[in-house]
């Protein structure tokens, strides 16, 4: 009965915590809710100062006294009450309230320079932010001790609620800076641009973690006039970019539709604090209930303690200590990723948050990288699960040996790892410590009998100019990481707002892309090629082109890798070959019986499931003869995955159709491949054939790669064929077929028919 008593105390103990726990919470959540109205004031205030800087007009003026008058009154009412600061305490109180007081101060001082007009638009939204910003993360920081599941989706989802108001309030302010003001400036645009990306992605976080209800109620939000006016409005200013606006829109009307926006996710704000609020009571409640009953037990346990071994009670001590040490771990599973023991996405963000608001409040240097192992989904697939796993752990230990104990790392996805160093000297040269990091992969990594090669890139964002939170901040990395990739030489990269830029040129090339394919705005052109013994036209290549209604021509090495990265080559790789064996059995009809075509195939193309029965519906659908189809592809492109590329090669030779390999020694160049692949001919790349009057290294590979297609017996084609002595270069070396400017350049097929119907051979050496 003894050990029954203690672990009874024990239990109180524990449970009285709890309980302290559970009443902490429900004061930040209240305290949440008191500081709302003073949040939704300053960014009102903070919309219609920009909006009245950008048009110093009375409109905005009248707007901008009625919201500093919300904005006093909440802030009086915000700094008279002491309960509020009674929510807040030890260190986070001092700060607090200093800068709560501070910012009164400044905000007044910020005001006569606004009335002066002393600022540009944007320069006026900052101090509003340090104000803002404090008493979000307040709000934000409700613990989650002690709180059921319920609970804990209802705090997520809240402080993903809190920060996509806030953006919004962003896009409310550049959005009427950028409608009001005289003349368009790109960098309110690109800011624009970046407050629209965060949004969505707080958006999707919030679907993502609220509880069906609140998912139900924003996307009744959505459905307002006032928010598809927004989204029309956006998608206006995306479209038209940087150099102009819309025209016909006001920014006075913006801000009012945007207002309207916002206050409805301020009211669905505060009715999910009270919620939260009311969760918070009743497990306070029922804590409350369980204490009384527990106590009750532990006084009838007291009656009978002496009927109770030690033996029992140290029984029962060793099982309290076990569930306690697994309590544990759970918990440190829950911040923690249980294969390196780093801290996790979630933790890793709850530590960057805070220590993003240190730097911005005492004006320190912040640094976060994000190392993205390169490759590490094909080795997850070659070597396993295991070995994958075993692969994580060991670059883990590396990067911890190298960093230190006392730098926060974390394990953010499945093959990424983050490090934040903050005020650090290394910051002074962040590319020598992404150098270190990169680095610390050479070594191979061994792992049983296999010795495993490990490449990376770098995203980098260095603070100041600080971003709102963590989750915009991981935003930029993703993006810097992004553009890292593009990097071969460096593989890391610092984030910088043109990067944005560039990403929003990627987004509106994709809509481009797709607008291009619903209205056949594609064309192709078609170069001959001509048999250097006879001068005449044999075959011609069908090469894509893009007439962009605003931008004109846009180059094939343009678009054509950002349609692969996209997918949307698959379905204008389809589009292609049918047009080009319709043509070419169009021109055939027409009395060019022998003629062939070629056609381009990307990787992306080839290793689709269905692309032989792709070919062979074109063939059926156009009349066209297997024969006269030629595929040309490159040596890259053959070498991704030369099982499955052999069994498709292959299978389009049964239909009868001819293989070409594209670019020919510029890659591997191998002649063992060759022999393994069903390819009639070869290109000798045009670089070769441009330095030929040079000698030298070029002159040698065409030898060679000539020499070698006539010992398999295959059909070479050399392309860039400018002048003459290279034609006769060529030809005294058994080139059979050339193509390039001395012959035509890429026309239409209305061109091309003029000149075939010309019937007059080309001139041979």
């Amino acid at each position: 009965m003894t050990a029954f008593l203690i672990m009874a105390t024990i239990a109180l103990g524990e449970h009285h915590q709890r309980h302290e726990e559970r009443t902490r919470m429900i004061q930040v959540a209240q305290l949440a809710l008191d500081g709302k109205a003073l949040i939704h004031a300053l960014q009102a205030e903070r919309g219609s100062t920009v909006g009245y800087l950008s048009a110093l007009d009375n409109d905005f003026r009248a707007i901008l006294d009625e919201h500093r008058d919300a904005t006093d009154q909440a802030l009086r009412r915000y700094q008279r009450d002491e309960t509020i600061y009674q929510r807040v305490t030890g260190a986070d109180l001092a700060v607090f309230r200093r800068q709560l007081e501070e910012g009164a101060v400044r905000l007044e001082a910020h005001r006569e320079r606004v009335d002066r007009h002393l600022l540009h638009p944007l320069e006026s939204a900052e101090p509003y932010g340090r104000l803002i910003d404090p008493l979000i993360l307040i709000a934000s920081s409700t613990p989650e001790a002690g709180a059921t599941p319920g609970m804990l989706s209802l705090l997520a989802a809240y402080r993903r609620l809190l920060m996509l108001k806030e953006q919004a309030a962003r896009e409310r302010s550049l959005g009427s800076a950028w409608l009001t003001a005289g003349t368009p400036d790109p960098v309110i645009f690109r800011n624009y641009l970046q407050r629209v990306a965060v949004q969505e992605l707080q958006r999707s976080q919030f679907l993502k973690l609220a509880p069906d209800i609140y998912v139900d109620r924003l996307h009744a939000l959505e459905q307002q006039p006032a928010h598809q006016e927004v989204m029309a409005i956006r998608a206006a200013i995306t479209q038209q970019g940087e150099t102009q606006k819309p025209a016909g829109l006001n920014g006075l009307h913006w801000f009012q539709v945007t207002s309207e926006r916002i206050d409805g996710l301020h009211q669905l704000e505060r009715t999910l604090v009270r919620d939260i609020l009311d969760t918070g009571r009743d497990i306070k409640a029922a804590s409350q209930r369980q204490w009384i009953t527990l106590l009750g037990v532990t006084l009838a346990l007291l009656i009978l303690t002496l009927a109770l071994s030690l033996t029992i009670a140290r029984t029962l001590l060793q099982r309290h200590d076990r569930h306690a040490q697994a309590m544990q771990r759970i918990q440190f599973l829950a911040s923690h990723d249980a294969l390196t023991g780093l801290p996790n996405r979630d933790h890793f963000k709850e530590h960057l948050n805070q220590l993003l608001f240190l730097a911005r409040s005492e004006k320190r240097s912040l640094g976060v990288f994000l190392l993205d192992l390169e490759g590490f989904t094909d080795i997850n697939r070659i070597w396993g699960e295991s070995v994958a796993d075993e692969l994580l752990c060991r670059v883990s230990e590396r990067l911890c040996r190298l960093m230190g104990p006392d730098v926060l790392m974390a394990r953010i996805y499945g093959d990424q790892f983050g490090v934040v160093l903050y005020d650090s000297p290394q910051l002074d040269n962040p590319e020598h410590l992404a150098a270190d990091l990169l680095g610390a992969l050479r070594p191979p990594v061994e792992i049983g009998p296999r010795r495993i090669e490990v490449k990376g890139n770098i995203g980098i964002v260095l603070c100041p100019p600080y971003p709102t939170d963590a989750s915009e901040l991981l935003a930029y990395l993703a993006f810097s990481v992004q553009n890292a990739k593009d990097d071969l030489l460096r593989r890391h990269s610092i984030f910088e707002p043109v990067i944005m830029s560039r990403h929003s040129e990627l987004l509106q090339m994709d809509r481009d892309l797709e607008w291009a394919l619903e209205h056949d705005e594609f064309e192709l052109y078609y170069q001959p090629k001509v048999d250097l013994v006879t001068g005449a036209i044999v075959s011609v290549e069908a090469l894509l082109r893009w007439n962009h209604p605003d931008q004109g021509m846009i180059p094939p090495n343009v678009f054509i890798p950002r349609a692969e990265a996209n997918g949307s080559i698959i379905p204008l790789g389809e589009q292609v070959l049918r047009k080009a064996c319709l043509q070419c059995q169009a021109w055939r009809e027409q009395g060019f019986e022998d003629l062939t075509v070629a056609v381009n195939l990307s990787a992306v193309q080839l290793y689709q499931a269905n692309f032989v029965e792709q070919v062979e519906r074109a063939l059926a659908d156009t009349g066209l003869p297997a024969e006269a189809l030629e595929l040309e592809l490159t040596e890259s492109c053959l070498m991704e995955d030369m099982d499955v590329a052999e069994r498709i090669l292959r299978s389009l030779c049964t239909l009868g159709v001819s293989l070409s390999v594209d670019d020919f020694g510029t890659g591997y160049s191998s002649l063992a491949y060759l022999r393994r692949f069903p390819v009639s001919s070869l290109k000798l790349d045009q670089r070769f054939v441009k330095e030929l009057e040079m000698g030298g290294e070029a002159e040698l590979i065409a030898g060679a790669v000539l020499a070698l297609a006539r010992s398999l017996s295959l059909i070479t084609v050399a392309e860039g064929v400018e002048n003459h002595y290279q034609a006769k270069w060529l030809h005294e070396r058994g080139c059979h077929q050339a193509q390039g400017y001395l012959y035509a350049r890429p026309m239409p097929a209305s061109a091309c028919l003029t000149l075939m119907q010309k019937r007059e051979a080309f001139d041979v050496p």
